[in-house]
């Protein structure tokens, strides 16, 4: 069977990603971790009185500091905002659109992972335009229950979150209060993936290679050009980064 010519923009950007996609992949040097991390348990105290930026979704932006929050059902379902003038206001996720929590030089160092690296060389570009550390980024999205439940969820992908936003899906077993801010801690076994503002899908770590192509079929180039290599859930964030530039 001839191949046809390469005239798809798409195709030719996947062919200058996925070689050194690979070369990461084979080296055992790829991103499992090239999300930002997980802020949740005794991180979350680091988020608390932090200068922050809540765009609502009228479209007006309140400044402040973070005073109070509720997180349950895997994201912050009430936070409280004091503003400079020393009023609080208080929001639920369908009155806000995203919010921007100032990092701690603390919080900076448990987000930053070692193969932090991997994104900066696959990208040849500056690191923190692709991932910026200085903020901590929550976006309401609607979970994916039957009801519509809207909670504001942790953005791991800013940077590259232009396709596919992908959110942080903590344990939904046991909780407490830190710093002002009721938690449930876990580990990143799944993630909550949202194309175009739809409903969020649960991505987990055990059906992920199962699903792989269902997730990135609309993006055929990027599926033909992965398929021929073990699909790892350790390698989702390449993933994600290679269908966010090479793929409409």
């Amino acid at each position: 069977m001839k191949i046809p010519e390469l005239k798809n923009t798409n195709m030719k950007k996947l062919l200058s990603i996925i070689p050194v996609t690979f070369a990461l992949l084979m080296t055992g040097n790829a991103f499992g971790q090239g999300f930002v991390e997980t802020v949740e348990g005794d991180a979350l105290d680091a988020l608390f009185g932090n200068e922050c930026v809540v765009n609502l979704a009228s479209g007006e932006e309140i400044t402040g500091k973070l005073s109070n929050g509720i997180y349950e059902y895997n994201g912050l379902t009430k936070i409280t905002v004091k503003l400079e003038n020393g009023e609080k206001v208080k929001l639920v996720p369908e009155q806000v659109f995203a919010l921007r929590i100032k990092s701690s030089v603390l919080l900076k160092l448990f987000m930053i992972s070692e193969a932090g690296s991997s994104i900066q060389e696959l990208a040849n570009t500056d690191f923190n335009a692709i991932v910026n550390r200085d903020w901590v980024v929550f976006e309401t999205a609607r979970t994916p229950k039957k009801t519509d439940t809207y909670v504001l969820l942790q953005l791991l992908n800013p940077g590259f979150d232009s396709k596919i936003k992908v959110f942080a899906v903590p344990s939904s077993s046991g909780g407490l209060a830190v710093g002002g801010i009721q938690v449930i801690s876990g580990e990143d076994k799944a993630y909550l993936f949202v194309k175009g503002g739809e409903k969020a899908v649960k991505v987990k770590k055990g059906s992920y290679s199962d699903n792989f192509q269902e997730l990135f079929s609309d993006c055929p180039e990027m599926v033909t050009a992965f398929q021929s290599g073990k699909i790892k859930w350790d390698d989702v964030a390449v993933h994600v980064y290679a269908y966010d530039q090479a793929c409409k």
